[in-house]
């Protein structure tokens, strides 16, 4: 036999009716799955419910919807108003999920999947955020955050009732403060040995203890007064007191808790 007649043509005509069928059937679910991989996200809206998504083909992206939509994810903590007192929009994401854009159908379908759930906390601010991770047919967080785009101001430690446990604060204060100043509106002078991070453990009463801080080295560069993101160079890690504990950011960070790339928030461990 010739190369002419292993022609993929003349192999084509020798096959049966019913296997010829096959063979199409191949080749149209073959090219739907390749145009699905190279088609470009998309974005989808609706008014009846209304909502704003992304999607990839047939997987959901992402999801804005008004809070009440999905009322079962909303809490105290992130349940925020506007201006006008209308609650601000919740954000979805699905780091870690495959979502079908059938969802879209029934939004409630949403809690079936892991999810990031993100709300703006001021209307001008849209990447200064309040962010939550939902396990699946979960309502309750597993970690908190806020966000300024990608930076951690805040985190949350949350037990498995979503009660916080402990507090990590990160940006320059008094080394001794147990406050939050975003969130009291008065920051304080840092000091001579500001703190880049306090670590808060809370007890089932709600009282803060301070156990743990990142503070400005003797003859660190960085400016505090200036807000200056320092190097790990500029710091010592350890308690309150000023004894030095951990002697690397990774040791200090490992030892407590601290998720400062907010990984969590995909669903991974924080280091």
């Amino acid at each position: 036999m010739d190369q002419k007649s292993l022609s993929p043509e003349n192999l084509y005509r020798c096959l049966s009716a019913s296997k010829r069928l096959r063979v199409f059937a191949i080749i149209v679910a073959t090219l739907g799955v390749a145009a699905a991989a190279n088609a470009s996200p998309e974005s989808v809206a609706s008014s009846h419910p209304p909502f704003l998504a992304r999607v990839d083909g047939n997987k959901l992206l992402s999801l804005v919807v008004e809070p009440r939509q999905l009322a079962l994810d909303m809490n105290r903590e992130n349940s925020i108003r506007s201006e006008t007192n209308d609650f601000k929009p919740a954000r979805y994401y699905f780091p870690d999920a495959t979502v079908p854009r059938s969802v879209l159908k029934n939004l409630k379908e949403v809690y079936r999947y892991n999810r990031r759930r993100d709300v703006p906390i001021v209307s001008s601010g849209g990447n200064w955020v309040i962010a939550e991770y939902f396990r699946a047919n979960s309502h309750i967080p597993s970690v908190r955050f806020r966000l300024l785009g990608k930076r951690v101001q805040r985190q949350e430690q949350l037990d498995p009732a979503g009660k916080v446990t402990g507090i990590v604060l990160v940006g320059w204060a008094p080394r001794s403060s147990i406050e939050d100043d975003v969130q009291s509106g008065s920051p304080s002078a840092p000091g001579e040995h500001a703190a880049w991070i306090r670590v808060l453990k809370v007890s089932a009463t709600g009282k803060k203890t301070l156990v743990a801080v990142a503070w400005k080295a003797a003859g660190g560069a960085v400016s505090a007064l200036m807000n200056d993101e320092p190097n790990e160079r500029d710091l010592n890690f350890g308690r309150p007191d000023g004894t030095v504990r951990w002697h690397s950011m990774d040791e200090f960070v490992k030892s407590t808790g601290i998720d400062l790339n907010a990984r969590s928030l995909s669903g991974k461990s924080p280091q």
